[in-house]
């Protein structure tokens, strides 16, 4: 008869269509399938049923003692996170509940009761990264800092208007070195060293004098940091598009991408820093036909003035 269901379906046996999805059957389907929080017929899961992220730093190496003839620090870094996201949805004015929050609404051109959830859900979507997977950050004794990230991410949407789901996955590697040199004089402005002053007539040298006086403007004593830092990563990602009615599933996007970043700051005054950086990001898609290869690269000189220091 008309109005049977199958796996969600509403079937109709005389043209062989289906005339809507059901929200309580598709929605837990995918829960149960991707995640560990499914198993029931809860569209919106309780708090009891979520799991928590969570964030784990060691730092303990550090305190080996071959450890620490070549590191200052040496952190080993894990976090997870995972975000269920449910899009606009609606509720049914003539839903007519029988058990479980399951029930009827009435189809808009026939009248014959369906079996529906309260809500018309539109879209349901899981974010989960680890962020990073593995990783090490690492400073050395004369002040070199390196870093060593291996990242994963996966985004599933759910359509049941289009009823399709969209799987998006994404590999990431990250290299990162970086330098820090302390007191450095670019312009070679404020180096006396190796002058000689001549003796004023109170007893002291004009050096040790012009010393003092520029000590309490300050202006001298500040010390020209200069940050460098170099970072390259590799990332692959890929988009898979499945069609819940026909069984299909195609590759929809993907590519291969790896990027240069080189900067360089520079503390010109306590509020005054200079900056130059240089980026190049290579690009090789998966899918030949929807794009082509491209190489950008873009560089450039930044000043940044800040009054609230």
């Amino acid at each position: 008869p008309d109005g049977t269901t199958l796996a969600g379906e509403t079937f109709n046996p005389e043209n062989g269509t289906v005339n809507s999805y059901a929200t309580d059957v598709m929605i837990p389907a995918f829960l149960d399938a991707y995640t560990a929080s499914g198993g029931g017929l809860d569209i919106f899961p309780a708090l009891k049923r979520l799991l928590p992220n969570w964030s784990l730093s060691y730092a303990g190496l550090a305190k080996l003692p071959r450890m620490k003839k070549v590191f200052k620090s040496f952190n080993l870094n894990h976090a997870y996170k995972c975000t269920y996201a449910v899009g606009s949805y609606n509720t049914f004015t003539s839903f007519r509940q029988c058990i479980d929050g399951l029930g009827f609404v009435d189809d808009v051109e026939t009248g014959v009761p369906i079996p529906s959830s309260l809500f018309d859900v539109s879209s349901v979507s899981v974010n989960e990264s680890f962020a990073p997977l593995a990783g090490i950050d690492m400073t050395f004794l004369n002040n070199i800092t390196a870093k060593v990230e291996h990242r994963r991410s996966r985004v599933l949407a759910l359509s049941l208007t289009s009823q399709q789901l969209t799987e998006t996955h994404s590999i990431d590697y990250t290299i990162g070195a970086g330098y820090k040199i302390n007191d450095f004089k670019l312009f070679g402005s404020g180096n006396t060293r190796g002058k000689k002053g001549r003796k004023s007539s109170g007893g002291d040298d004009e050096e040790n004098a012009s010393a003092k006086k520029s000590t309490k403007g300050g202006a001298s004593n500040f010390a020209h940091t200069l940050n460098l830092r170099l970072d390259i990563s590799y990332r692959n990602q890929s988009a898979i598009q499945r069609n819940i009615m026909t069984l299909l599933s195609q590759a929809t996007s993907g590519s291969k991408v790896v990027d240069v970043k080189f900067m360089a700051d520079y503390a010109l005054s306590k509020y005054l820093t200079l900056s130059l950086y240089y980026n190049r990001t290579m690009n090789r898609p998966l899918l030949t036909s929807s794009s082509y290869p491209t190489r950008t690269q873009d560089f450039g000189i930044n000043l940044k003035f800040q009054l609230t220091r």
